[in-house]
């Protein structure tokens, strides 16, 4: 529910905060003395669009800011949400704010989108006025609203899962027939990819040895020179550096023999340096004996390395993916040269699901249909009440081509407001003067499972009378005992009903219009409710018949 708004620099109002019943809330006042700026700027923190001209002033920052008491069953149900909560939290605190032309959003001070806010709104807050955003207008949520009140949760739970099974092999099929409707020239496509790349006799195929290979080949020439310019000095020449080497080391003993301490200090390194150098030297000789020009092996690795790098330009980047390319074309030829024996099967299997799915379909087809006979009593019986006596609202189902997640049907809201009228879609239909009374009913009859916590009227009283006030703020009244409700109203009728009555009032200060407002108490209640009866100027019998009005509300709560 909305506990408070905050609100700086918005249209007339200079700077504000309410704090609001769980219960209904009403705001009244003069016409034109701002009651719909409040409503506006609620519209503003949710993220929804709000026409500001005259309502943002240049140079000055707007800041509207509304705090909310969620259920955490609610919370926990709600993936908008889970990036602004911490464990445990149930307060959420919508910001918005607007400075020369740029608009900056807050979810529990985390800076979000403007869209997110508005995602985030539509679960907090259903507005009913000029510009709505409401649950019930939309067709698709109305399936849902009808399965909460049939209480289907046990038979859909046996058939989503069903229809997974049912989708998954659908959607196999549909893969296997997407193949055949070019069959041929898929299985030759295939053929010749898997071909190319088997002749290429690719696995186990060490591109980086073959270049190496394929070096050392086409500069064996080269090679032989270099390592002879290396060995010729070390092991050939006139002395060696082998012999050198091995002619320093014979004093070496001597000078050990009479200073042992040069044992590790030359000894030992001298000896592991000739080791290291002899080694050096055979694996040298080794390597020049192995050198050897074979064109023929030369070209035969040049072919191997011009077909690999023709193989990674058509699938892919290297080994790994080339061979991954190859197994999966293996299955797909497998998968589609079987293809008709696989969708034998697939139909087959489908064949043996859809009775059963058609049954537990049809069992919740019969639930909603029986919720659907009881909103529609409901429905008409509070419309009715609300001087609507020829409605006729109905739920419209339709059968899908197919099964859906939700079962076997299309669900729609229908209504007409005057006898011989053909029903229609509910988004349609209402408008004007009514409009809000059909929303009142249908908010009624749907209190026990509309997921929508706070509900607001801005215009629950156009063309209803004193009589018609009296029913439709009993009806308010009973709503907000489950939901919390903020409304706007000139009849004195509705707004006796109120938990929290806020006046609102335009005021010249300093030379400026300001709206303020103020939350009567009970003496001022009458002294508003008076006026309301009466005009601007209360009367001794307006403010007995006030009295007398919040007395008998008071009896009936």
């Amino acid at each position: 529910m909305l506990t408070q708004l905050h609100i700086e620099n918005f249209a007339l109002i200079r700077k504000l905060s309410l704090e609001f019943s769980s219960a209904l809330n009403v705001l009244t006042g003069e016409t034109g003395a701002g009651k719909s700026i409040l409503i506006d700027s609620l519209r503003f923190a949710l993220g929804e669009r709000v026409n500001l001209t005259g309502v943002h002033d240049k140079g000055v920052r707007t800041r509207v800011e509304a705090a909310f008491e969620v259920d955490i069953k609610k919370l926990k149900s709600n993936e908008l949400l889970e990036p602004f909560l911490e464990d445990g939290e149930n307060l959420l605190v919508l910001r918005r704010e607007l400075e020369d032309g740029k608009t900056k959003c807050w979810v529990n001070g985390r800076i979000t989108t403007v869209s997110t806010l508005r995602d985030i709104g539509v679960s907090l807050v259903d507005i009913h006025g000029q510009y709505d955003h409401q649950l019930l207008l939309d067709a698709h949520s109305h399936l849902g609203l009808i399965d909460l009140l049939a209480k289907v949760d046990s038979v859909k739970a046996k058939y989503v899962a069903l229809y997974e099974t049912y989708a998954s092999l659908k959607a196999k099929l549909d893969e296997v027939l997407l193949l055949e409707e070019d069959k041929t020239r898929e299985l030759d496509l295939l053929k010749y990819q898997v071909d190319e790349i088997e002749r290429a006799n690719i696995d186990g195929f060490d591109e980086e040895a073959l270049i190496t290979e394929k070096m050392r080949l086409a500069n064996s020439e080269k090679l032989h020179e270099l390592v002879k310019k290396v060995l010729d000095p070390l092991d050939s020449g006139e002395p060696s550096t082998s012999e050198l080497f091995a002619s320093a080391m014979r004093p070496v003993k001597d000078l050990v023999r009479l200073d042992p301490s040069l044992e590790e200090l030359i000894q030992k390194k001298l000896e592991d340096s000739q080791s290291i150098l002899e080694d050096a030297i055979s694996a040298l000789r080794n390597y020049e004996e192995e050198l050897t020009f074979d064109p023929e092996r030369l070209d035969e690795i040049q072919s191997q390395l011009r077909a690999f790098e023709l193989l990674k330009k058509k699938y892919g980047t290297n080994l790994d993916e080339i061979l991954e390319f190859l197994t999966r074309s293996k299955k797909k030829y497998e998968e589609l040269a079987n293809s008709e024996n696989t969708k034998q099967e697939l139909v087959n299997q489908i064949a043996r699901i859809r009775p059963k799915l058609e049954t537990i379909a049809q069992e919740l087809t019969t639930k909603r249909k029986h919720a659907a006979k009881l909103l529609k009593s409901h429905i008409e019986t509070e419309l009715k009440d609300l001087n609507i006596p020829k409605a006729n609202f109905e739920v419209q189902f339709e059968k899908c081509d197919d099964f859906s997640g939700e079962g076997g049907d299309k669900i729609e809201f229908m209504i007409s407001l005057n006898q011989g009228e053909q029903p229609l879609p509910l988004a349609k239909i209402i408008s004007g003067g009514e409009a809000s009374r059909v929303m009142l009913a249908m908010k009624k009859a749907l209190i026990e499972v509309d997921p929508i916590s706070t509900l607001i009227f801005d215009e629950i009283d156009a063309n209803i009378g004193g009589r018609l006030g009296s029913v439709t703020g009993t009806k308010l009244k009973e709503i907000s005992k489950l939901r919390q409700v903020l409304l706007i109203t000139h009849l004195p009728q509705i707004a006796a009903f109120a938990d929290c009555h806020i006046k609102v009032t335009k005021r010249v200060q300093a030379a400026k219009t300001e709206v303020t407002c103020d939350v009567l108490e009970k003496d001022e209640k009458v002294r508003e409710l008076a006026q309301m009866m009466s005009g601007k100027k209360e009367t001794d019998i307006s403010r007995e018949h006030a009295r007398e009005m919040l007395e008998k509300v008071s009896s009936k709560a």
